[in-house]
């Protein structure tokens, strides 16, 4: 069995990924570190019910009935740069970035492998709705970083990470208590730098309903406290692992993902509806995941824009 968890390793490093599979019976001990973060209010129950509601994020720790008994869980890693898209206006570009994570084609892809790869040897393989952060640090494949990103070697947090059930047995695997990386014992850097305070001193786990990923991923108006300055990218945001030195070798790494005309870009800060934009706006956001994000778009772009008038001025 060792040989075909080794061959699943040697197809999916053949295309750029990196992996690791634990068995399902570390499933209730994931479950209780998740856990445990909510009844010591590391993580706040608002907050967390608030993500739930937001995406329906609710994370399934009893494998599914919809493959033969899942024995494992195969999680993925694949590198994932920025991506820049340019929108005029004006006579002039405004830039925008995407971070890391945000575009999921490749989900499909490590599915697609690791199915074509499975069936050749009778197995079966399904999504898995689990906290893969958490799942990456306790399988090895990844570390914490002090801002609550995991990091992997010779990648940084510039990576998407992704989970699936199979009935693949896994007799032996790698798991471990969670690891945070040795730099982060001695470095405060994202803790000097996060300009709301979400990485604090006395723990490690970032104060997500601080972030300002957070308030920048819902519809709401911006709490009035934020300052314009702060908004660095068009959804989520970077200050922390641009700053990062677990990432000096990767924060150059930025992808074109597309220009946008004077008047496609008019009409996403007009909140034209997205079933009227033209077919190749359309396909411009689709390429980069955005489409489905589209209803925070005008705000978001229209403080990136505005920001980088003032430093033009």
């Amino acid at each position: 069995m060792d040989m075909i968890i080794e061959g699943l390793q040697q197809r999916l490093s053949s295309v750029d990924f990196k992996n690791a599979v634990v068995s399902t019976r570390h499933l209730p001990e994931l479950r209780r570190d998740f856990e445990k973060l909510l009844e010591e209010k590391s993580l706040d129950r608002n907050f967390y019910d608030e993500i739930v509601s937001r995406y329906g994020l609710q994370w399934h720790f009893d494998p599914p009935d919809t493959i033969p008994p899942a024995k494992s869980v195969i999680i993925t890693a694949t590198p994932q740069p920025k991506v820049s898209l340019e929108f005029l206006l004006s006579g002039k570009g405004y830039y925008a970035i995407i971070p890391p994570t945000y575009v999921h084609d490749t989900d499909k892809k490590a599915a697609d492998v690791i199915s074509r790869y499975l069936s050749e040897h009778g197995y079966e393989v399904c999504d898995a709705l689990l906290p893969t952060k958490l799942l990456a640090v306790r399988s090895g494949l990844a570390r914490y970083g002090r801002n609550n990103i995991t990091y992997i070697d010779n990648w940084g947090s510039y990576h998407r990470l992704r989970a699936f059930f199979s009935d693949m047995p896994c007799d032996d695997d790698c798991w471990q208590e969670p690891v945070a990386m040795e730099l982060c014992n001695t470095c405060t850097t994202c803790l000097k730098e996060c300009p709301t305070k979400a990485i604090q001193q006395d723990r490690f786990l970032v104060n997500a309903g601080k972030c300002l990923t957070f308030f920048n991923e819902k519809a709401d108006e911006f709490p009035q406290w934020f300052d314009p300055e702060w908004h660095n990218c068009l959804i989520g945001c970077m200050i922390c692992q641009d700053m990062c030195p677990a990432n000096k070798d990767h924060t150059a790494w930025i992808m074109p993902g597309g220009e946008f005309s004077e008047e496609e870009t008019v009409m996403i800060l007009d909140g034209v509806c997205k079933d009227k934009l033209p077919s190749r706006t359309i396909e411009k956001l689709t390429n980069v995941c955005m489409l489905e994000e589209y209803d925070l778009l005008r705000r978001n772009l229209s403080v990136l824009i505005n920001k980088q008038k003032r430093s033009k001025t």
